[in-house]
């Protein structure tokens, strides 16, 4: 599965817009009303709300040999959040066969750079801007009673499958590849490796399976 546009809503479009050109180096377009990030072969796009601040999670793909050069590009850019689970502020997911590092943007989205090792994209360079592959994972957040449900609708609809090296648990539901993946889990769960409880909020996610596009929404 690839994630081609991932459309979320802020009510701080100028901060972003400085954060993702300035400090992250991507190369961004920008308008009135919303501004659009491109990272590699994805494109990630705020609007402008001015009715809620939204809190999202997405994660972004990055060669599988340069979570190491990705860490000490960020150090001083960002703050990376410490992830007490692993004494690190890398996190190394052994059955996943990866490894990522998380920061926050100037609206408090939980941003995670993930370097998977089982795919055949390693670089040679050191690690820059360019090397942000792309969107590799896009958070969806469900009321409680219906985590399933969404989750059964994706699997369904979309013909996806749950995540070969995560089994689906009662409060999280990886469905997708290595390629690309949809995080469902249900509101007022805390996004890993954070206090931040997930919330329900706009979105729309445009992404090719077995060569169809598809778009999926829950406004």
């Amino acid at each position: 599965m690839h994630i081609q546009q991932l459309i979320l809503e802020t009510g701080r479009l100028g901060q972003l817009a400085v954060f993702y050109s300035t400090v992250l180096q991507l190369p961004v377009q920008e308008d009135k009303q919303q501004i659009a990030i491109t990272t590699g072969s994805s494109t990630l796009v705020f609007k402008e709300t001015n009715e809620r601040e939204p809190v999202y999670h997405f994660a972004f793909t990055i060669p599988a040999n340069k979570i190491e050069e990705a860490r000490e590009w960020l150090t001083d850019k960002v703050e990376l959040i410490w992830i007490d689970d692993h004494n690190s502020d890398i996190a190394d997911f052994v059955n996943w066969h990866a490894k990522s590092v998380y920061f926050y943007d100037p609206a408090g989205n939980i941003v995670e750079l993930i370097a998977r090792f089982d795919l055949d994209n390693k670089a040679e360079e050191f690690f820059s801007a360019k090397q942000f592959l792309s969107i590799s994972e896009a958070g969806i957040v469900t009321p409680k009673t219906t985590l399933q449900t969404e989750a059964d609708h994706l699997l369904q609809q979309y013909g996806l499958s749950y995540f070969a090296k995560q089994p689906p648990l009662p409060q999280f539901k990886a469905i997708g590849d290595d390629e690309g993946l949809f995080i469902l889990v249900p509101e007022e769960r805390n996004w890993f490796p954070t206090a931040i409880a997930s919330g329900i909020y706009p979105m729309d996610i445009y992404f090719t399976h077995d060569q169809k596009k598809y778009h999926w929404t829950n406004h």
